[in-house]
């Protein structure tokens, strides 16, 4: 992680390059480059006043991660909430923000629905991943919308030949994932995609889902490259609980669709980057026994449009980075239930402009960012970001950094018949970080302090029977990390401290721990690999699913073991134990957790 590598999120997330890219430089590689960004310069994890977190692909095949939820769940100040098995509805909180105010980004293409502003952290897998990065903080000034308690960034790599895994497991589940790629001339084309079938311990829990993703990049000439980027996803998720009652027939099928069209030039100390991209949501609810609700349908639309300049210098004894770029995006919903229209195609439209700057000299770096947005519903939003970053002695970093971030309403929030508010204000924040970090030899030690604070929440009025913006909220913590890195074996241990604070009520915020840590271990002696991965939990306030009053969510400690023998050069047969231990717990209350699960299978590699 302390390469150099292509700034992904403004120059706050660092990884290294596709092994593809160092071997064969004259072929163009889709990679990091591609994601469009205000400081899309090569550049150092030292120098970035961010929190992050990397998740390479060697540790993605050490603990045998196949979807993202269950991955990122281990990065400090993040908490996983899914609402029983593999497929249910899943949420993510960052440090203490709400679930829809983190964004997710893949390859550079946003996946946060128009609809109500969340993402489906369910529905993405990890066949040909190169790696995920965690940037926690606001970046509203380079991104707009959602990113408030921060970003997460999944990127898929590149490669020379392909990996086939197929595994299966307990009540009925099989999973197959391809990943291969090939140059062929002065193109780049890579295919990943896999298939699941089956479900877990519960009546009407089957998960069932396949993904295709197909890409290609050309080079145009020295230093220009073109590429296409092609996604397909779709999920059948049986859903067993609702409100603290059994559904044996209640199903929900959802389909994404994702399709982007990169362009990049180098030319000494510029470069330019550009992407258009459109992502369509469909999904369809199901449930014949409901007597108030027995189907509903929803088509989501985005279609975007980004483009960066940047120009690297010298300036007064140091280093200066300016970059400039503008977007644009519309967003479209059509949504029906029970035969009744509630949205048509309705929609709303924004345009950005913004910028960086990025200027070191000796052991001090000084990072300003800015980005105005003018929505034709809600108005304009300003979002600022500074952060320094100074080298205290050699291997020891002091960070600090300052940010405004905005979620803007949803169309739903905006339009949805009786609940809407077509006058709504988009959430508003202020954060502040202060870090200290030590590295000497295989070790890196993290300590980060954060606040934000949150206003103009957008909340359900009982009164008006519409959604209002009147919410007031707190959220301060601490992150302490280690992490040890030295030739066979992987270490990282972290914990988060949150205290949070409904300050119109004075009641801490739903779902979110106290206190919460992981721990990750990985071992690489001869032909094995191990992994144990250990997360705690602590207690949380939740709502009662059956009184819908608020309850104390008691804490968990859950443990994964995971091993994996190159027999051959082109086999690894693995097997892993998700809940080691047999732990009986619920993510979200009232939803139960599975139990010990046995899952074996086979890597082929060609």
């Amino acid at each position: 992680m302390r390469q150099v590598v292509p700034f992904l999120i403004a120059g706050i997330l660092g990884g290294g390059l596709p092994a593809a890219a160092q071997q064969e430089p004259a072929v163009p590689v889709f990679n990091d480059s591609v994601v469009v960004s205000a400081t899309p310069t090569p550049e150092d994890r030292q120098e970035v006043p961010a929190s992050t977190t990397v998740f390479d692909q060697r540790e993605i095949a050490a603990r045998q991660s196949n979807d993202l939820s269950d991955l990122v769940s281990t990065a400090p100040g993040i908490t996983v909430v899914q609402a029983g098995p593999a497929g249910q509805q899943t949420s993510l909180f960052t440090r203490g923000t709400s679930s829809v105010q983190t964004l997710l980004l893949w390859n550079g293409i946003q996946l946060n629905d128009p609809y109500f502003g969340g993402a489906n952290w369910q529905f993405v897998p990890l066949d040909g991943v190169q790696r995920v990065e965690v940037v926690r903080g606001p970046f509203s000034s380079l991104y707009g919308s959602n990113a408030v308690g921060g970003v997460i960034q999944v990127l898929t790599g590149t490669r020379q030949g392909g990996t086939l895994n197929v595994e299966g497991g307990e009540y009925g589940y099989k999973r197959a994932g391809l990943a291969a790629g090939a140059n062929l001339g002065s193109g780049r084309f890579d295919f990943m995609g896999n298939l699941r079938r089956g479900g877990n311990e519960f009546v009407n829990d089957d998960f069932d889902s396949e993904e295709g993703v197909a890409r290609g990049l050309w080079s145009l000439g020295t230093g220009t490259s073109l590429g296409v980027l092609v996604r397909a996803n779709d999920s059948d998720t049986g859903i067993p609980f609702s409100g603290g009652d059994v559904t044996p027939h209640r199903k929900i099928s959802w389909q994404e669709r994702e399709v982007a069209v990169p362009f990049q030039v180098n030319q000494g100390p510029w470069q330019v980057e550009a992407q258009a991209s459109r992502t369509d949501f469909d999904n369809a609810f199901r449930d014949p026994d409901d007597p108030f609700s027995k189907f509903s349908d929803t088509e989501s639309k985005a279609t975007r449009g980004r483009a960066v300049g940047s120009w690297n210098s010298s300036w007064n004894g140091g280093d200066l980075r300016l970059s400039a770029g503008g977007e644009t995006e519309r967003l479209e919903v059509t949504a029906s239930s029970d035969g009744f229209t509630n949205l048509d195609a309705a929609h709303q439209r924004t345009w950005a402009a913004f910028g960086q700057g990025s200027w070191g000299r000796g052991p001090v770096r000084l990072d300003l960012g800015i980005r105005r947005d003018d929505n034709d519903v809600y108005g304009g939003k300003t979002s600022l970001r500074a952060g320094t970053v100074v080298t205290l002695a050699p291997g020891t970093l002091l960070r600090a950094s300052y940010g405004e971030a905005f979620r803007a309403p949803s169309l739903g929030e905006l339009f949805f018949p009786g609940s809407g508010n077509p006058d709504l204000k988009p959430e508003d924040s202020e954060s502040w970080e202060l870090g200290l970090e030590h590295a000497a030899g295989g070790w890196r030690f993290l300590l980060t302090g954060f606040e934000n604070r949150l206003r103009n929440l957008i909340e359900f009025d009982f009164a008006t029977f519409s959604d209002v913006n009147v919410g007031r909220a707190r959220a301060r913590g601490v992150e302490a990390e280690v992490v040890f890195r030295r030739g066979i074996v992987d270490a990282n241990l972290n914990g988060t401290w949150l205290n949070t604070e409904d300050l119109d009520t004075g009641l801490e915020l739903l779902r979110r721990p106290k206190r919460s840590a992981n721990l990750v271990l990985s071992a690489r002696p001869g032909p094995w690999t191990l992994s144990l991965a250990g997360r705690y939990v602590g207690d949380r306030a939740d709502v009662d699913p059956v009184t819908f009053l608020r309850a104390v969510n008691p804490g968990y400690t859950r443990f994964d073991l995971a091993a994996r023998w190159k027999a051959l050069a082109w086999l690894s047969p693995y097997a892993r134990v998700e809940n080691l231990t047999d732990k009986e717990y619920s993510q979200a209350l009232g939803f139960p957790s599975p139990g010990r699960t046995l899952i074996g299978g086979v890597s082929f590699d060609f």
